[in-house]
């Protein structure tokens, strides 16, 4: 197998920005994107887009409404590829996704779906004694991971997420007795969601402005430290920390299906499949558990390239749910 280029970081010129907004209602998470970042596409989740339109220090913008992650990624490659464009020509500059939150409901909701549907099938009419399993939360992460992965090459320069804020629980003791205690506030989307960006904005106010900065990267830690209190929105830095052309990123699909070609290649046996989820983390046990909701109720040789996607789409746990 060929080497994966080797760059040299002297010859890094691109960089693109990915910032998020985070926080409760009316913190100016919305408006921010379309106020301060250039040539917005704003793919709108909630509907919220309305209440920016005519305002003087909203510059025009596109949008396009939907909860679908799928749509989502149509929208993203057409993008990528220069389909999308202002009335006068002008390409997109800017992509804004307004509430992640939403997304990860909807994503919720459709794992909780297909809980049912199986039960269902086997006889349990009733919805509250149905529970969701391993792979039913694998069914709901997953496009969310493709989206996340997509993030790495939104074929824009700037790229800003918007989504709502949770209260956040820790475990105590109490007299020998373990409780949940509330502290403080976190991001309310899928774990992940804020490793995948450069630079994360806890949203306060609007007037007076606050905000807090939660994550900067690179030079961008520099001017902003994390936990920094600022009374103004840092367009200024932001528009020209971002240079475009950034480093785009595989697919988490299309890396998983390379690695299946390779691995189908390999050892065929019973002891190359339990290998294969060992390396997951999986014991042979779990390994049996993703055969069977796939259909597969033991070894079966002819079946090989399913019995693999099985355990690579097991999530094994490590997940938020």
């Amino acid at each position: 197998m060929p080497l994966p280029t080797i760059e040299y970081s002297q010859n890094l010129k691109g960089r693109n920005l990915k910032v998020l907004h985070w926080g409760s209602t009316a913190t100016g998470k919305t408006e921010s994107v379309l106020r301060y970042y250039p040539d917005v596409l704003l793919i709108d989740c909630e509907g919220n887009s309305d209440q920016c339109v005519g305002m003087s220090e909203v510059p025009e913008f596109l949008r396009v409404v939907t909860k679908d992650v799928y749509e989502i990624l149509d929208v993203m490659d057409a993008v990528s590829e220069g389909k999308i464009k202002f009335p006068d020509g002008r390409p997109v500059q800017t992509l804004g996704i307004d509430g992640y939150s939403i997304l990860w409901s909807v994503r919720q909701e459709a794992g909780s779906l297909n809980a049912e549907r199986r039960a269902n099938r086997r006889g349990n009419n009733n919805p509250d004694e149905v529970s969701m399993t391993q792979l039913d939360w694998v069914l709901a992460k997953r496009p969310l991971k493709r989206l996340n992965a997509r993030l790495n090459a939104p074929g824009v320069k700037y790229l800003v997420l918007t989504t709502r804020e949770k209260d956040q629980y820790v475990e105590r003791q109490n007299n020998g007795r373990t409780e949940l205690v509330k502290e403080g506030v976190t991001i309310d989307a899928m774990r992940g969601l804020d490793y995948e960006v450069n630079f994360a904005l806890h949203m306060q106010s609007v007037n007076p402005f606050r905000c807090q900065v939660t994550k900067a990267q690179g030079s961008l830690g520099k001017m902003f430290p994390v936990g920094t209190v600022l009374d103004h929105y840092p367009a200024e830095e932001l528009l020209a920390y971002a240079t475009g052309g950034g480093t785009a990123t595989s697919d988490d699909v299309e890396v998983a299906e390379r690695q299946l070609l390779r691995e189908a290649s390999e050892d065929r046996s019973q002891g190359g499949l339990l290998a294969l989820g060992s390396q997951r983390g999986m014991s042979a046990q779990m390994v049996a558990d993703a055969l069977k909701a796939n259909g597969i109720t033991g070894f079966e040789p002819q079946r090989w390239t399913e019995m693999v996607e099985a355990i690579m789409a097991y999530d094994n746990g490590n997940g938020s749910k």
